[in-house]
């Protein structure tokens, strides 16, 4: 017997005779899925393995909106229970599982959904799928893959489905990110042939960096509940993602900024350890000469210093005073979640002489230290000794007067092991509590004023606690730099403005970065270009002692239509061209009286000629269209429904295209 329940887009059936759900979306079919959840002794308990299966319905009010809920319960003769629950909306469902027992359980491994038995599978249409495998953070230059599924790897919180060249797909992803890790994986039965998939909550791995083998934390208590888990099938997965966002941001809201989108100057990739009170009224210098120009909405730039100002805190309320004198707002930089084991032995600032930082790091359950990611050791995010420095350095922060405050590494907060608070078992619940006590030291109520937290290696999610978050690891100023940041805007432009105020798209080097070889012109527009679609912050990196970069950047980042794109804010979302690892080549935002495109060539060699349907662009192909180039101001006339683009070797361009002919 099934229970059927849904609405004209989606059907969940629930099989009261074995214990499995189906769901029939308006694009594809989960077939013959179960649940399970691993016990600490080592038991798995899977719906199937258990003879009562009753279900109950009821009207849901909670966040994120109000939906259908049908509770499938699991009982036996024992004394606990699965509870799953299925929250149905208009275009999307939501899955959950809770364990519930008479007496308090342990567990680590919940997943919602998988198959049961060789008859579990996914269909999206006749031909072959492919799966999307999102990294967990930013760091180490992790990018998004899109794979084959034979092939495919762990994805962490979110993913995609979908066959192969089909803009349409199945939308999967965690809501909940108070206690979990949550990945996804995606196979080929080696005995069916028929594609697999399963959603688990407990996830850690060597890309949650959690190395060495530790295993994610457990939860314990009579009643322990999963993730709840977005699934949707959409005509265009890209607004599917876009959905699945804002159902994360209803649940849990932005941080909220009430300012523009940020111009100015970051210090780390101009000049790295060579970071000096001097080089910085220099940047400041510079950026003032381009000032009525290259400034936000009001008129405003910030000048940041990276990684490196504690070498000379003597100077840093006179940076301050420096850049206000130049109608600017200074920004600074922290970690507050790690630390070099040459200062293991070192006191920690603002604990009263409590605490070296040995006495604040991670361990596992052996008592071990943590091995180092990055280099860099992890601290308890729980520990008051992390709490009492982070408000010290904080506080000193808005002593001095600082306005941004660019935060790295919090995903070392994030990391598995045992916990100084006692009542948190899990990285995720830990780097929750201590991001949320560093979002009040930098409050607007704490410091009398606002201040800009930009985040920078940081997981995806959790999210609320930046107005900012960098969309990818370093990006430098090269071409295939360009390239590496365009993969992780193609699948994470819906965060700009949902999960995050700003997507942040690094510093932007136009010339050189300090270790490295100079770009080409084209290298440092289309980099340019590169945090113009990224629709976030706009902080240039060149080190203006270089006479050849005072020239570059004062040709690149003068272009007033284009600023004036970038400061309008929105990223642009991918169109065309991505596909394995490598990035979209076509981007686009609608605007008022027409729309905007990116168009890129990632080729250092070869050039590149588009024909770009407007139809693509949801533009009528019976119209015509101006398109204006906003670097060369060349403009052309579209009649044939589509747009010509030849590009150099490194080139890139922003193109604004509006309904008209030449002469109107």
């Amino acid at each position: 017997m099934a229970y059927n329940i849904g609405n004209e887009k989606i059907r969940i059936l629930l099989n009261q005779e074995d214990g499995t759900f189906c769901a029939e979306l308006a694009g594809g079919r989960l077939l013959h899925m179960c649940t399970e959840v691993r016990l600490k002794d080592g038991r798995l308990v899977r719906s199937t393995d258990l003879w009562r299966h009753e279900v109950s319905e009821s009207e849901g009010e909670e966040l994120p909106g109000a939906c259908r809920k049908a509770f499938f319960i699991h009982t036996g003769d024992q004394d606990w229970k699965l509870v799953q629950e299925f929250c149905i909306y208009e275009d999307y469902f939501t899955a959950s599982t809770a364990f519930c027992s008479g007496s308090e359980a342990e567990t680590n491994y919940i997943a919602p959904f998988c198959p049961a038995g060789k008859e579990g599978e996914v269909i999206l249409g006749d031909g072959p799928l492919r799966f999307l495998s999102a990294p967990f953070d930013n760091d180490k230059w992790a990018k998004f893959v899109e794979y084959p599924v034979a092939y495919s790897r762990m994805s962490y919180e979110f993913t995609v489905l979908h066959e192969e060249n089909s803009e349409g797909g199945l939308v999967l992803g965690s809501v909940d990110h108070d206690h979990w890790k949550t990945g996804f994986t995606a196979a080929v039965n080696e005995n069916s042939g028929k594609t697999e998939i399963i959603a688990v909550c407990g996830t850690a791995t060597e890309d949650t960096r959690d190395l060495n083998g530790i295993r994610h934390g457990y939860l314990r208590g009579t009643e322990i509940k999963s993730a709840r888990i977005f699934a949707g099938s959409f005509d265009s997965w890209q607004e599917g993602l876009k959905l699945y966002g804002r159902c994360n941001a209803a649940i849990r809201p932005a941080l909220s900024w009430k300012g523009p989108v940020p111009f100015g100057w970051n210090s780390y990739a101009a000049l790295m350890p060579l970071i000096s009170y001097e080089k910085y009224k220099e940047a400041s210098d510079f950026m003032k000469s381009i000032q009525d120009t290259f400034h936000d909405a009001e008129g405003m730039q910030y000048i940041d210093y990276d990684a490196g100002w504690e070498r000379f805190t003597n100077r840093m309320k006179d940076t301050v005073e420096y850049a206000e004198a130049n109608n600017q707002k200074p920004g600074a930089y922290f970690s507050p979640f790690i630390v070099l084991e040459p200062w293991f032995e070192k006191e920690v600032p603002g604990t009263g002489g409590n605490y070296l930082y040995r006495d604040l790091l991670l361990r596992d359950e052996k008592g071990e230290i943590l091995p180092p990611v990055d280099g860099l050791y992890s601290l308890d995010a729980t520990h008051p000794g992390v709490l009492e420095y982070m408000e010290y350095v904080t506080g000193k922060l808005i002593q001095w007067g600082y306005k941004l405050v660019k935060t790295d590494f919090v995903g070392h907060g994030c990391r598995e092991g045992v916990f100084y608070n006692k009542d948190i078992t899990t990285g995720v619940e830990a780097y929750n509590y201590g991001m949320s006590h560093f979002v009040r030291c930098l409050s607007e109520e704490r410091a009398g004023y606002p201040i800009l937290i930009s985040l920078s290696i940081a997981p995806i999610m959790p999210h609320g606690y930046g107005h900012a978050r960098r969309i990818s690891c370093d990006s430098f100023g090269s071409l295939d730099q360009s390239a590496y940041l365009n993969n992780c805007i193609t699948y994470l432009w819906w965060m700009n403005d949902c999960l995050y105020r700003f997507n942040d798209p690094d510093h932007i080097v136009t010339y050189k970065t300090y270790d490295k070889h100079s770009t080409t012109l084209e290298e440092g527009i289309t980099r340019y270009n590169t945090g113009v679609i990224c629709g976030g912050l706009m902080l240039a990196s060149d080190d203006y002692g270089i006479p050849e970069a005072c020239r570059r950047s004062r040709l690149v980042l003068t272009n007033e239509e284009v600023n004036k794109a970038a400061a309008k804010g929105g990223a642009f979302r991918p169109v065309s061209g991505a596909r394995g690892e490598s990035a979209a080549d076509v981007f686009m935002r609608p605007e008022e009286d027409g729309i905007l495109l990116g168009v890129f060539n990632y080729s250092l060699s070869e050039e590149r000629h588009m024909d770009i349907p407007v139809e693509k662009l949801r533009l009528s192909a019976e119209e015509c269209y101006m398109v204006r180039d906003l670097w060369s101001k060349r403009e052309t006339e579209v009649r044939d429904g589509h747009i010509h683009v030849s590009l150099i070797p490194a080139q890139s361009a922003i193109l604004r295209v509006k309904k008209g002919k030449n002469g109107n």
